[in-house]
């Protein structure tokens, strides 16, 4: 698999420690993708995250601007570019990548490319998931609905499989009519609630 073997190589290049701009900049363009990933795998699980979606969500949203705007690699502030990583940390984050796209394999292979090729329509969608995932609503399943949709377009474009893609869009439709009911029930509430004070 092209992303396993890139992760694989870049692995064993790494010989000592170095900064979050460094380690990035090794990724190449794969780096979107693979840190979105990175980033969206703890939240997909059922139960709130305790506010570190609103943490990790506009970082997120970052990097979807960034691939919708055509950048060919990941442009970090500086305070975070600086921060830095030691080898052992550094092997424990490819690791475990390299254990995850091997899994990935079983379900993602290239096809329907032309969907999986849109990087920039990709770039928005996960714009939009990472914005819907800052959002604070400590409700069962918010999380998933929001890092998933991100997961599986950045898993697309990684593994060129639009099949994934359109499951990622798909996702983020699904994901924006949750919030957009949200939002309208939260509305009639405090229609509902405002009425019955001034009545």
């Amino acid at each position: 698999m092209p992303v396993e073997r890139h992760l694989r190589s870049l692995e064993a290049a790494v010989d000592g420690p170095l900064t979050l701009g460094e380690f990035v900049h090794r990724m190449h363009h794969s780096g979107f993708g693979l840190i979105v990933i990175f980033i969206c795998l703890p939240f997909l699980q059922p139960l709130p995250m305790g506010g570190l979606s609103t943490v990790f969500g506009p970082f997120v949203a970052l990097l979807g601007v960034q691939l919708a705007r055509g950048r060919k690699e990941i442009r970090l502030p500086s305070w975070i570019s600086r921060r830095r990583l030691e080898t052992k940390t550094i092997h424990l984050l490819l690791g475990a990548a390299r254990t995850f796209f091997v899994l990935a394999e079983k379900a993602s292979r290239p096809r329907w490319r032309a969907l999986a090729r849109s990087e920039r329509a990709a770039g928005v969608g996960i714009a939009l998931s990472g914005a819907l995932l800052s959002l604070p609503f400590p409700i069962p399943l918010s999380n998933v609905i929001c890092a998933g949709p991100a997961t599986l377009l950045a898993l697309g474009g990684l593994e060129d499989d639009g099949l994934l893609t359109l499951l990622g869009w798909l996702g983020l439709a699904l994901s924006l009519s949750f919030h957009i009911g949200l939002a309208l029930l939260g509305a009639d509430a405090t229609r509902a609630l405002g009425r019955t004070a001034f009545s």
